[in-house]
């Protein structure tokens, strides 16, 4: 086993993301900064145990050329055995929950569904495109109470989770049409493959903009200072123009390139606005 490839398994492009809505939404609660520090690494590690257990549960798609060369899947390479990938994520699970724990016990009620999600999602119980895109917006949101468990969950807080499931909800469609030309020819269900391309690009832009207004609702609660609004507008017209245009024109091509400015550069945008609206 090549214990350098173990770094694969952190899955940063997505578990850092989720670390900082965990975080924002801590922050957005009012909670101490002690505690959003450490519920951020609680969620963190709930993530990357998450994430890992997916090359875990995929091993044997992720073998099959196309497919192969996009996931780079070390368990499915045979870089990492799967024991010791099982027992990497199984590590990260409990150190999230252990560390939600220790931190505020109602904190564990959201840790507890997002771990019967992660469980449901590793035993393809969720294997339809819709449940599946369902399933993926709804860890973010519990993302987002877990959070704020360790503050008071206000109207913001609320409206802030529709905003997290709608976007990944939507994101999910962006995200199978970047996959469309390697996922043809796999046996995986998808939303384009379900769909069409075109229909699933519509559905992506309509939760886009429900996410859009929803993130104005949480500067119309009146919880944050307007350094949150400073932060919010550009991403919301950043996102509207990007939404029309792959509604318009929707292709592998531009999925692959408006996923890096939705996941990374909108993703966080909305979280330092959230954060320095809080302050």
């Amino acid at each position: 086993m090549k214990i350098t490839k173990l770094f694969f398994l952190l899955r940063p492009n997505r578990s850092i993301m989720v670390a900082m809505i965990t975080g924002a939404a801590a922050f957005a609660s009012g909670s101490e900064v002690v505690r959003t520090l450490l519920i951020t690494l609680a969620g963190w590690c709930l993530a990357v145990g998450g994430f890992s257990l997916d090359f875990y549960a995929d091993r044997s798609l992720d073998v099959r050329d196309p497919r192969a060369s996009v996931r780079r899947n070390p368990l499915a390479s045979g870089e990492v055995a799967p024991a010791a990938g099982l027992a990497f994520s199984l590590t990260f699970i409990a150190l999230g929950l252990i560390t939600t724990a220790f931190i505020e016990l109602r904190a564990l009620i959201p840790g507890a569904i997002i771990l019967a999600v992660i469980t449901g999602l590793a035993l393809h119980l969720f294997e339809r495109p819709l449940a599946r895109a369902c399933t993926l917006g709804l860890l973010q949101a519990l993302y987002v109470f877990m959070g704020a468990s360790t503050g008071s969950i206000t109207p913001a807080v609320l409206l802030l989770a529709g905003v997290f499931f709608f976007a990944m909800f939507g994101g999910r469609g962006m995200i199978d049409i970047r996959d469309f030309p390697v996922d043809e020819q796999n046996p995986v269900q998808t939303l384009p493959k379900r769909f069409g391309v075109k229909a699933t690009a519509r559905m992506t832009a309509v939760c886009l903009h429900i996410a859009y207004g929803l993130s104005l609702g949480v500067y119309l609660t009146g919880e944050l200072s307007p350094l949150y609004l400073y932060l919010v507008i550009p991403f919301i017209t950043i996102g509207l123009v990007c939404a029309w245009w792959f509604a318009l024109r929707p292709s592998p091509e531009l999925a692959r390139t408006l996923t890096m400015v939705f996941m990374m550069g909108e993703g966080t945008l909305i979280c330092l606005a959230v954060i320095l609206g809080s302050l």
